[in-house]
């Protein structure tokens, strides 16, 4: 099965952080981050952690 996540603001990466490697684990999932709002100093910390 593929699953694709697209995620575009901060708080949908904190929301989604708990499913992202489940689906990983389960799928083959890729994650789409269409950079709405995006700022390096507020975004890589939480990329970091997924």
């Amino acid at each position: 099965m593929k699953i694709m996540t697209v995620l575009g603001t901060r708080p949908e990466i904190i929301r989604l952080s708990r499913i992202i490697p489940q689906l990983d684990s389960l799928a083959d999932h890729v994650l789409v981050h269409t950079g709405q709002n995006f700022d390096t100093r507020l975004s890589d910390i939480f990329f970091a952690d997924l």
